[in-house]
């Protein structure tokens, strides 16, 4: 048996492809073609998973077992007939049991890289919606005036989106609750004049904070490995109880506004951030591409993909030490 593998290493060293690694098997890698893309469904389902990465390999595998099938095949029919050929070592033919081992031996020694980094790497459109403690009142906190469901004297609600964001620019819940009584405007001005903007023309009763971002399949599922150390203290329905999460930083140019997930409406998505924003990632509801937590932003905005490449998330930043 040694004498055949070393036969084969001699071949497979001649063979273009086949890289000797460290520990004497050979590496040959698969390529994606530049037109292969992970649909957005598969993504999510991966990305949902209990492991992800688990889940990565496993469809990886699947995707491409016909080609390592086929790579075998073709390999074993190679090194069968360089093996005995007249000027090789087997000229007569294999004698029975290295013909009997020859694929075992062959495959103990080749191993096949798929193209993960391909897949690792490619970009999705992703909405980050925000829960700041107001997902126990089915998000219905940012629907204050101007909103057609708010009310002019209704207080602002500390869990509200619209009132943790503002903090985020600078702003106190009384600079924001005054700018809002003053109505509808045309030509928004900065932050707080673009959410009057975005109450005046909300729809919906429930809405969350959403950003729009493009992020790798890689850059996501660390991100989702951070959201959900949300639960490792047991559920919590107010947001703010969550335990630290790390947090991310969002670019002042992202794609800003409020959306409703569960009717598939929302409002202009043109709130202008002044400021990055440091989001907690105790805070984030979701973070999955376009689609994968209600309706889809592009379908019910019909937006290009622009939408979601204009800012985007600058740092994602994981809890040095967790406590439990």
């Amino acid at each position: 048996m040694e004498k055949l593998r070393q036969e084969i290493a001699d071949i497979l060293d001649t063979m273009l492809g086949y890289d000797r690694q460290p520990d004497g098997t050979y590496c040959y890698e698969i390529y994606a073609d530049y037109r292969d893309e992970m649909d957005n469904k598969t993504a999510i389902k991966i990305l949902q998973a209990e492991d992800p990465l688990e889940v990565f390999w496993e469809t990886l595998d699947e995707w491409y077992q016909d080609y390592r099938w086929s790579f075998e095949s073709e390999l074993e029919d190679t090194i069968r007939a360089r093996l005995t050929e007249d000027d090789g070592p087997y000229p007569d033919g294999l004698p029975d049991e290295d013909d009997a081992m020859l694929r075992d031996v062959l495959l103990d020694m080749v191993w096949f890289k798929l193209p993960e980094e391909h897949y690792l790497k490619q970009e999705f459109y992703v909405d980050i919606m925000v829960d700041t403690g107001d997902a126990n009142y089915d998000y219905t906190l940012n629907s204050v005036y101007p909103c057609w469901y708010g009310d002019y004297d209704a207080p602002i609600d500390d869990r509200a989106g619209i009132v943790w964001l503002a903090k985020t620019q600078g702003y106190t819940k009384g600079k924001l609750r005054k700018a809002l009584r003053k109505g509808d405007l045309a030509n928004p001005k900065g932050f707080l004049d673009s959410v009057r903007q975005e109450l005046a023309n909300l729809p919906s009763a429930m809405s969350t904070v959403t950003f729009l971002v493009s992020l790798t399949l890689e850059q996501l599922i660390e991100l989702n490995r951070l959201i959900k150390l949300q639960d490792r203290e047991g559920r919590h329905y107010d947001a703010r109880e969550n335990p630290y999460c790390g947090y991310i930083v969002l670019d002042k140019n992202t794609e800003t506004g409020l959306y409703d997930p569960w009717s598939g409406g929302g409002s202009c998505f043109e709130i202008e951030l002044e400021r990055d924003v440091r989001l907690p990632i105790k805070y984030i509801r979701s973070a999955l591409p376009d689609g994968g937590d209600g309706y889809s932003v592009g379908e019910v905005y019909g937006m290009c993909g622009s939408a979601w490449t204009g800012g985007g998330v600058k740092v994602i930043h994981a809890p040095v030490k967790l406590t439990a």
